[in-house]
């Protein structure tokens, strides 16, 4: 049964570095949307922890930062996370990173 998401998520390969209450740790975006996204670390989190985040997103700076995270699952090296809080300015970044990746993503 295939899960049905109310907002699209692209497939990307960014840096990212996160700090929770007592680590620091670094991984890969796999894929973004507005409401959240997949990471690859080699660090441990553990679901329902709570993240602060930096993504360095290729051909833009600064970073988008993320205040306030919820990791929601793992799944060995992999965990999402649900963004909570953001600055209104990183989140229209994120809006039209996704809005402007999304058409590309759906013809390939």
């Amino acid at each position: 049964m295939t899960k049905l998401r109310y907002c699209e998520r692209i497939d990307t390969q960014f840096p990212v570095v996160f700090a929770g209450e007592a680590y620091v740790g670094e991984g890969t975006v796999l894929n973004v949307s507005v409401p959240g996204c997949a990471v690859y670390s080699r660090k441990r989190v553990q679901p329902g922890s709570y993240l602060e985040m930096r993504m360095l997103v290729p051909n833009t700076a600064p970073p988008l930062r993320v205040g306030l995270a919820k990791v929601r699952w793992c799944e060995g090296r992999r965990f999402g996370v649900e963004f909570i809080q953001m600055p209104g300015e990183d989140q229209v970044r994120l809006g039209r990173l996704v809005k402007n990746e999304v058409p590309l993503a759906l013809t390939l």
